[in-house]
């Protein structure tokens, strides 16, 4: 019998360490999103206080009305 010897040369960008960079890659973005959904990325809310105290203004002094109307309205004519 003959010998038969075969040999085969890698492709480019076909290694194992291709395959490694894809499972760390998926990890990451699995990470990320289990993040968003129980770490509360998605869905945490802030509330701000904010308690401002201000003397307070007094109010102007009430001034009579005196007997007329500042638009006023026109008298009907007599016949």
């Amino acid at each position: 019998m003959a010998d038969v010897n075969i040999q085969q040369t890698p492709q480019a960008g076909a290694g194992g360490g291709a395959g490694w960079v894809w499972a760390i890659v998926v990890l990451v973005l699995l990470g990320i999103i289990a993040w968003f959904v129980f770490g509360g990325g998605l869905h945490r809310t802030t509330t701000a206080r904010i308690d401002i105290n201000t003397p307070g203004a007094s109010a102007p002094a009430a001034t009579p009305s005196g007997g007329g109307t500042a638009g006023g309205t026109v008298p009907a004519r007599k016949p």
